[in-house]
């Protein structure tokens, strides 16, 4: 099956042309890494919005967990199925779940997660799972931190309607698994301080 289908490619343009028009929507910094070839992609979450705006980063079918709740209506769950989503079992070790993950990154895919595990109230980056780090080491694939802004304004937590306002998404360096060194455990823990401490110089918490 081919990575994104056209229909894939036409929803894409439709979105990125609304975004840019109703939020002024921007993305700085440098997206080569992203065109072809596995990444995992670990992003900021305050809204909602975010799965559709951090889809929008390049023109490639991004593949996302989402909680299993989502799948329950059948046409919304087969709609974002196709979409790239895959279902989550939170508060627990889904193990389908992450091998499905090892999957799409051994076919080269890109991999979206939001490691808080929910979406963020206070606007501040919550703790980290090791989900993603453990996942990029084992396939040795770079890292690329994402850090979305406006969301939170436009759908916040608990809202019902969307508000008009300035969206921006911003890529950081890639991390490279195999530029550590050392025991695994400390190895994940030096990748997780040093994600976090780019996400919040990108402006994370702000």
């Amino acid at each position: 099956m081919k990575e994104t289908p056209w229909w894939y490619l036409f929803l894409w343009g439709i979105g990125f042309s609304l975004f840019k028009i109703f939020f002024s929507l921007k993305i700085e910094g440098d997206r080569k890494i992203l065109k072809k070839g596995a990444a995992i992609i670990v992003a900021n979450h305050r809204s909602y919005l975010d799965p559709v705006v951090l889809a929008l980063l390049v023109p490639r079918r991004m593949n996302f967990m989402a909680k299993e709740e989502l799948f329950q209506n059948t046409i919304f769950g087969w709609l974002i199925t196709k979409l790239g989503a895959f279902p989550l079992k939170r508060n627990r070790l889904d193990k389908k779940a992450y091998q499905r993950a090892i999957e799409v990154v051994k076919e080269k895919k890109l991999l979206a997660l939001f490691p808080e595990g929910t979406r963020s109230r206070s606007g501040k980056l919550g703790n980290f799972k090791e989900g993603s780090i453990r996942i990029a080491l084992h396939l040795k694939v770079p890292i690329v931190p994402v850090v979305i802004r406006g969301t939170g304004k436009a759908l916040p937590a608990g809202a019902r309607f969307i508000k008009l306002g300035k969206i921006r998404l911003k890529v950081g360096r890639p991390i490279l698994p195999d530029s550590f060194s050392g025991e695994k455990e400390k190895r994940i823990k030096s990748i997780l301080r040093i994600l976090r401490e780019e996400m919040i110089g990108m402006g994370a918490n702000r």
